[in-house]
């Protein structure tokens, strides 16, 4: 009988080492998050098809190499026929955007463009569709239509367009830095999920809309969703103290505040709380981060006095820059999985290399038989 070691069991598997990867870097004790060996404060000025392709392969890419996937991915944003009669009818529902993605994913109509990644191939198609499923379920409930992709925009240009929202060259690139921020963070909740499907060698599209799943959870991707409600219910800074102070004492968790892998501020957060205050700046959306900063700043204070830290993570100040870019608050984290889908296909494609079926072993502690 092969022996088991006795270990200790830790909840959430904190701290657990569960496979290797060579994708991306959280390093929680500096601070500090690369892609492929490559900083993000490096990497939040290069084009965001740049990014996914050294998040995918590994490698910087040629100029002719990007416009190359530029436009496989623009071919294949269109949806199908069968696609906009799905949608049609999602968007006659009251369902949340995250469960129209994840329900409609593994039922979206194939192409060719993609044939080069194998296994993969499918779950590009679903990545290029993405914007147009956002975008068409927003339109469809507004009473209004999708436009066709616009073929000479990159991809985070053709979804604002395609929303109907105006932008500037500062929106623009707010837009992006959030989304390239938002690629890639090795083994969080989904892409864990997505790598515990895609051992069981199911197929792409159900290995995302799995993916997707786990980052509608309030605890993971859905915190930016709540971070800003949160702020809205709170209403002015003046009222962030006593917010937080009740909050701590009745136990209430700050969505967007702490991280599992961070002990220091998110790099994240660093540059999206910049980008943020920009946006708003001068707009309507002031004393809205003004109440973010202010909950902030006060739940430092607090921990501070207890002799511990906690800090806002990427999903506190990043529903400021999604409302500047006009996305309506039940939009954010599909807008979040419109850049996490190309993380999800890098570790689908690298868990394909040595597969193994991921099945842990639980410690049993009910009752024993007689």
């Amino acid at each position: 009988m092969r022996q088991k070691m006795s270990i200790e069991v830790p909840k959430g598997l904190e701290g657990v080492e569960v496979d290797v990867t060579k994708i991306s870097l959280v390093d929680g004790e500096r601070g500090r998050l690369s892609y492929r060996g490559h900083d993000v404060s490096e990497l939040i000025d290069w084009p965001f098809t740049r990014v996914v392709l050294l998040v995918l392969t590994g490698n910087d890419p040629s100029n002719a190499e990007r416009r190359a996937f530029e436009t496989a991915l623009a071919r294949a944003a269109a949806l199908s026929d069968s696609d906009a009669a799905l949608l049609t009818l999602a968007a006659q529902t009251p369902t949340h955007p995250m469960a129209v993605l994840q329900g409609l994913i593994p039922l979206l109509s194939k192409t060719a463009e993609f044939a080069d990644y194998g296994d993969a191939a499918h779950g590009f198609t679903v990545a290029a569709k993405l914007p147009a499923l956002i975008a068409g379920l927003h339109r469809l409930r507004s009473g209004s239509t999708l436009p066709p992709p616009n073929a000479e925009l990159d991809p985070n240009a053709r979804f604002l367009t395609q929303m109907g929202f105006e932008s500037n060259a500062e929106l623009a690139h707010a837009f992006n830095v959030t989304q390239i921020l938002q690629i890639e963070h090795s083994f969080n909740a989904s892409t864990f999920a997505a790598r515990v499907v895609a051992s069981t060698l199911a197929p792409v599209e159900n290995v995302l809309a799995a993916a997707l799943g786990a980052l509608h959870g309030a605890l993971h991707g859905g915190a930016d969703q709540a971070a800003l409600e949160t702020a809205l219910e709170v209403g002015d800074p003046d009222n962030a103290p006593a917010f937080v102070d009740e909050s701590l004492a009745r136990g209430r968790k700050i969505m967007g505040m702490g991280h599992r892998e961070y002990r220091v501020l998110d790099p994240r957060a660093r540059f999206v709380k910049t980008l943020a205050a920009t946006l708003s700046k001068g707009t309507s959306l002031e004393t809205l981060y003004a109440t973010l900063e202010a909950i902030e700043a006060n739940i430092n204070q607090r921990m501070a006095e207890r002799g511990t830290e906690l800090h806002a993570n990427l999903e506190f100040y990043k529903g400021i820059v999604y409302r500047a870019a006009g996305l309506p608050v039940d939009y954010f984290t599909a807008a979040f999985a419109m850049a996490r889908v190309y993380g999800y296909l890098a570790h689908f494609i690298e868990s394909r290399i040595n597969n193994r079926i991921i099945r842990p072993a639980a410690r049993y502690i009910g009752a024993t038989p007689v």
